[in-house]
């Protein structure tokens, strides 16, 4: 769940460090170290510029930027089609840290702006971009795509250590990783965002890792997402434009994903609500959400819609882990409150194992579709959690929930046949101890023993 923004655009176990001792880009094309710095196109005599900027502004269709180590304090601008920026390691487009002299404004929000055809970013590094404050005008990105655009690539990159700077209490902060907006009539087609690292961000309202509006065929895959004030990855719908069915994230897939540490415990935005998740769909459709490992965020998994009349569809949600979602739920479907959110309708959640401590594995609000299937999982429940929880009385009720087992009695199905064995978050896997034969419940990734 996410508060309302005045924005058009959205809401680890180890945190890992920035080296600060990495060459800080110089400007004189003659410097003894030159040769070290610097971009260069590949294929056009190593031909070397100053800048990131330079580089892409010079460069032709089918070109590879490659950009070497050291700081780059610049905004980039693409705008071209049929490029690749390629870095090596070492490649910081941003701010040295604790020195910001690139910094978001109204002019240039984002470190770095998408908008062509067949575009690839792989292994840059994007650090130390804040705005210290609260605006309704300015919101900092690191990576920021916009539409239309179609092919776009996202691989191996390294965000941390940007957003916002929290000075007081106004829900009036807004921050992105990565985000890929697009106007129903300006689309968004054709993107992946894959093993790319995002950390230490504070988002106030908005998300790490979003798609949000007319973007289609989508895949978020193989990320590792951790220790973030705010929702991990989200794929919205209605927030341009409510009336217009195609101002909606769909046909996508967003699997394989690591979440860790997800709360908007301390985010002042929130003003001490507990409700960031770790993989969210908020209006979006047929869209498919499997094998991620969600741990320690404040939902797991959320499937609703957060506009009144407007409702969530075609989602799958299967052979997910999720462990230790305790501040509201492993699970949820359905709008938090039917008379300001919307419903959800034809979603399917089967084959998740869920482990929770506090609240409830699933959570069930605004949902009230026999076509919303719920299956197959399994539901362990410890300490003072349930196993299954409804949370708006009849809004919540006429969903087909069977065949799901728990270690507790849960209604409105499921039984005590097992018990929990050990989690691995290394091998991001839950062992069940059971007598039975449990094979076709839960995650893929479940291990069944003795």
């Amino acid at each position: 769940m996410k508060r309302k923004s005045n924005f058009i655009v959205a809401g680890m176990l180890i945190s890992l460090a920035m080296s600060n001792t990495l060459p800080v880009l110089s400007i004189d094309i003659h410097a003894a170290d030159d040769s070290k710095q610097g971009a260069v196109i590949v294929g056009k005599e190593d031909k070397k510029y100053q800048t990131i900027s330079e580089a892409v502004k010079k460069a032709s269709a089918n070109d590879t930027i490659k950009v070497y180590p050291g700081i780059y304090p610049e905004k980039i601008d693409i705008t071209k089609n049929n490029l690749k920026i390629v870095g090596e390691d070492g490649a910081i487009i941003g701010n040295a840290e604790n020195k910001q002299t690139v910094k978001p404004d109204e002019d240039g929000e984002a470190l770095l702006q998408i908008k062509g055809k067949n575009i690839e970013i792989s292994n840059l590094e994007f650090a130390n971009y804040k705005l210290k404050g609260p605006s309704d005008s300015v919101c900092p990105k690191a990576i920021d795509i916009d539409g239309p655009s179609d092919h776009i690539t996202i691989s191996n990159c390294k965000i941390h250590d940007v957003g916002v700077v929290y000075t007081d209490g106004s829900e009036e902060y807004n921050a992105h990783g990565i985000i890929a907006g697009a106007s129903p009539s300006k689309p968004i087609t054709d993107i992946t965002i894959t093993g790319c690292e995002l950390y230490n961000l504070t988002l106030g309202q908005s998300e790490a890792l979003v798609v949000n509006g007319n973007v289609d065929k989508f895949n978020i895959t193989k990320n590792y997402i951790h220790d973030c004030d705010n929702i991990a990855i989200d794929a919205i719908g209605y927030e341009r434009d409510k009336n217009n069915e195609k101002d909606r994230a769909h046909n996508g897939e967003i699997s394989e994903n690591t979440v860790i540490n997800i709360s908007s415990k301390n985010n002042a935005a929130y003003g001490g609500d507990i409700s960031a998740g770790g993989i969210y769909v908020d209006g979006g459709y047929d869209i498919n959400i499997h094998d991620n490992y969600v741990q320690g965020a404040d939902i797991g998994i959320e499937v609703s819609s957060e506009h009144r009349k407007k409702t969530v569809t075609g989602v799958k949600v299967h052979d997910n882990v999720l462990v230790n979602n305790d501040g509201w739920a492993g699970i949820c479907i359905g709008g938090s409150d039917p008379s300001e959110n919307g419903d959800a309708a034809n979603n399917q959640i089967y084959n998740n194992t869920v482990y929770n401590t506090k609240n409830a594995c699933l959570r069930i609000q605004n949902a009230h579709n026999n076509q919303n299937l719920i299956q197959k999982n399994i539901f362990i429940a410890t300490d003072s959690a349930k196993a299954y929880s409804e949370e708006c009385g009849k809004n919540s009720s006429g969903n087909t929930v069977n065949q799901n087992i728990s270690n507790v009695k849960m209604s409105p199905s499921g039984n005590s046949t097992f018990k929990l064995k050990a989690a691995s978050t290394t091998n991001m896997t839950l062992e069940v101890a059971s007598s039975d034969d449990l094979s076709g419940y839960g995650a893929s990734r479940t291990k069944f023993v003795k």
